[in-house]
């Protein structure tokens, strides 16, 4: 049995051997501890809708162990309360209870999107705030789903 870690959201801290050239230091991936050949798999980034990242089929197997104590886990991208203020200047401030979607750029770091209220519902701008991994500390998980209805056509 192996002691891979979960599979989900990283960010590399090195190169994978052998594979430099596509997988580089500082790239989100999406890691899964298996694989058709038994051996764990990164997949990088492919294209970013709504401020949430899907990922390429085809991916890069992990041949030497000691890469995945170089991977930086992440907060899964999604819907999040910031719990208490974060001060972007002597003037401006995010006040805590503010409601933020939690993504990535291509280098793994986190994004905050924040909550723009207007009369069609609750909106996410194309922009945000680049944050550092700290960010994931001020985060609570906001606990909810949507239904899933059969597609009437």
């Amino acid at each position: 049995m192996n002691n891979y870690p979960p599979c989900g959201l990283y960010k590399t801290q090195k190169a994978l051997p052998g594979k430099e050239e596509w997988v580089r230091e500082n790239l989100l991936v999406y890691f899964h501890n298996h694989s058709q050949q038994g051996l764990p798999l990164l997949l990088l980034p492919a294209v970013n809708m709504s401020n949430r990242w899907s990922f390429q089929d085809k991916g890069y197997l992990i041949r030497e162990e000691s890469f995945l104590d170089s991977l930086m886990k992440l907060k899964p991208e999604g819907y999040y309360v910031i719990n208490e203020p974060i001060h972007l200047s002597h003037e401006e401030m995010i006040p805590s209870g503010t409601l933020a979607q939690l993504g990535y750029n291509r280098a793994g770091d986190p994004i905050l999107f924040l909550a723009e209220f207007s009369d069609k519902g609750i909106l996410f701008p194309q922009s945000g705030l680049k944050c550092t991994s700290d960010v994931f500390e001020l985060l609570s998980d906001i606990n909810f789903s949507t239904p899933n209805f059969p597609d009437p056509h």
